[in-house]
């Protein structure tokens, strides 16, 4: 039962399998959300040009009909005057519309996904040729969500679309009666009325969808337990490895280092459980140096060599203590230390003029 629980997909994805989903373009992306955030840009960007617009294209169809009445023949040089002409009256309504539904366009894509660049996607794969493959996709849950999208889709702008109408009943039987003006107006209004629903229901589903392709997503990347001590031993390495690799290491230290006792001017000793060797060279060293420090069986070993070298060993329980603390094998002792440190090496120095 515990190993079945190690292969059962309950961790969340890691930063690395993340990141190589990302690469191979498994992100959460919703194909709801570009369409929306376009036809929203573009009714807000309508909402405050629009006026502008209306104006521009007005003395647009009044100067062709003005054109229209006269029988004289329009040249190709005035053709292409008419047209740039036609341009530029319309041009200064028209860029910022197209230019912001397709920056808000290129954008609502960028959030979604970032700036991302890879060929995996692009690959051939004969998987796809299978005519069993295309099968089982008709049954993936994927077509099931699409389905039920659409359906809410319609659904969705079918009661926007009641309700405006209904709503507006009586004014739709009153439109005979009203003038040109104010069946213009009318017409804006209602169909502005429309549009801003049914942007609202796009905005509201693809905000939905987003948010289930991104638990869509975590869902195909989340990890079993088995998986994350995989990944673990090929980023940090095989534990028993590492342990092997680390033995060997405190071993080749500990050689060096007994080496370098043999060399020391003095043990300092706890007397039982430390052992410091102390070296100092006049000229090449500022301070005495700490060349080897040990506890328990390296102790042992350190005060074993010290006397195959006949090296002093002086029991000083507070400076043993200090000098194993403090000070690091290879490292000078502090400044605080300097006094007690040369009282030893006087000591030693006077027992070996003696």
């Amino acid at each position: 039962m515990a190993e079945q629980d190690n292969f059962e997909r309950t961790e969340e994805a890691s930063p690395k399998r993340r990141e190589d989903a990302r690469k191979k373009g498994t992100l959460p992306n919703s194909r709801s959300v570009v369409p929306a955030a376009t036809l929203a840009a573009g009714v807000l960007i309508l909402r405050f040009a629009g006026p502008e617009f209306v104006d521009r294209l007005g003395r647009l169809i009044v100067g062709y009909f003005a054109l229209a009445g006269t029988r004289r023949e329009i040249a190709v040089g005035s053709l292409h005057s008419l047209s740039l002409d036609s341009g530029l009256l319309i041009a200064p309504v028209l860029a910022p519309l197209f230019m912001g539904i397709a920056l808000v366009g290129v954008g609502s894509g960028l959030l979604q996904t970032g700036f991302l660049f890879t060929t995996e996607t692009l690959r051939f794969d004969f998987g796809r040729l299978n005519p069993l493959n295309g099968v089982k996709r008709l049954f993936r849950a994927d077509i099931a969500v699409d389905l039920l999208k659409a359906l809410l889709t319609v659904i969705g702008l079918g009661v926007l679309a009641y309700n405006v109408f209904y709503g507006s009943l009586g004014g739709l039987l009153s439109l005979p009666q009203l003038g040109v003006e104010e069946l213009l107006i009318y017409i804006g209004r209602e169909g502005f009325r429309l549009t801003g629903g049914a942007v609202a229901v796009m905005v509201g589903l693809a905000a939905a969808d987003y948010l289930y392709q991104r638990w869509r997503v975590a869902s195909q990347l989340r990890m079993s337990r088995h998986e994350v001590k995989e990944e673990m031993r090929e980023s940090e390495g095989d534990p028993l490895t590492k342990s092997r690799l680390r033995g060997l290491r405190q071993k080749v230290s500990r050689r060096r280092m007994m080496a370098d006792v043999a060399r020391a001017d003095v043990v300092v000793t706890n007397p039982d459980h430390l052992a410091v060797a102390l070296s100092y060279r006049v000229g090449e060293m500022t301070a005495p140096r700490v060349v080897a420090k040990g506890a328990g069986f390296v102790a042992q070993k350190i005060k074993e060599v010290a006397a195959e070298h006949r090296i002093p060993v002086i029991e000083n329980k507070p400076l043993a203590r200090l000098l194993f603390k403090a000070v690091e094998v290879g490292q000078e002792i502090h400044e605080s230390l300097y006094r007690a440190v040369a009282e030893v090496l006087a000591y030693v120095y006077k027992l070996r003029r003696g």
